[in-house]
């Protein structure tokens, strides 16, 4: 093993002139008189942004980042820590073999030397004790003046003033139910409020009045001049298209003696996910 100067000093305290002994006892006394000392300020550490070219001890780089001295290439390499790292959690696809940490990030695969990425996240999971059980969180909540004012997409938020969970989508926020061209009616007196509870929704007819106050009726084909769906109805029952409007000169005979009664009619707010 080669050595390396340091500006260390060695110091002994005088033999005493009465000493006797053989030549092992004097060692043994010399050693026993001597201690190592250094100037003031010595440092066993160097730090700097240049790297040294010779080995002056560990070398801390830019304040954060640690070097050692390879012998081998004569040059300071990265210090390896990942023995006395602490293993936070998994991180792949497979299940892990073991369960210390209890913690696993799910990912679409296992990294590879050929491929390092994990791909992306899947979900969170925790080991119970007997297996790995997945992650879910709770979502935040409070009343609407409370939901997030910077949401990113996706974001969710339980809203306790119209009681609904909702999330960020597409700059404004939606209930996470239902998917746009969904239809649904709603029992509120009021439309505004109708609205209010539920965001990312509109009243059907909203861009067109011709939708407005109609009966919903099924329709049995596309709508446009080539119709790719025709569904076939029962005899007596008209084909109508998709968006067609129609009854404004249709009348209906109200009697007791007809074997198809007029029903009873309750109106209620149609609105639209959009």
């Amino acid at each position: 093993m080669s050595l390396q100067d340091t500006n260390l000093l060695v110091q002994m305290a005088p033999i005493p002139a009465t000493f006797k002994g053989t030549p092992q006892d004097l060692a043994a006394k010399m050693i026993r008189r001597m201690k190592i000392v250094s100037p003031s300020g010595t440092n066993f550490i160097f730090v700097g942004d240049t790297e040294p070219t010779s080995n002056v001890g560990p070398w801390l780089k830019d304040g954060t980042k640690w070097y050692v001295w390879e012998e081998d290439i004569k040059r300071y390499v990265p210090l390896d820590i990942s023995d006395s790292e602490t293993h936070w959690y998994f991180i792949g696809n497979s299940v892990p073999a073991g369960s210390d940490p209890s913690v696993w990030l799910k990912t679409t695969q296992d990294a590879s030397e050929a491929d390092p990425s994990h791909g992306n996240p899947i979900s969170w999971y925790v080991f119970n004790g007997t297996s790995w059980v997945p992650y879910v969180g709770i979502v935040l909540s409070g009343p609407t003046a409370s939901r997030p004012a910077n949401p990113v997409e996706f974001q969710q938020f339980y809203d306790t003033d119209i009681t609904c969970l909702i999330w960020f989508e597409r700059t404004q926020w939606r209930t996470v139910s239902g998917v746009p061209g969904d239809v649904k009616a709603v029992m509120f007196e009021i439309l505004t409020d109708a609205l209010a509870h539920n965001p990312g929704w509109e009243v059907v007819g909203a861009s067109n009045q011709n939708f407005r106050g109609r009966i919903i009726m099924e329709a049995a084909k596309d709508s446009g001049p080539s119709p790719e769906t025709v569904l076939t109805t029962p005899a007596g029952v008209a084909v109508r298209a998709a968006f067609e409007v129609f009854g404004e000169t249709d009348g209906v005979q109200i009697n007791g003696a007809s074997p198809v009664p007029y029903p009873p009619q309750f109106s209620l707010w149609h609105i639209v996910k959009t």
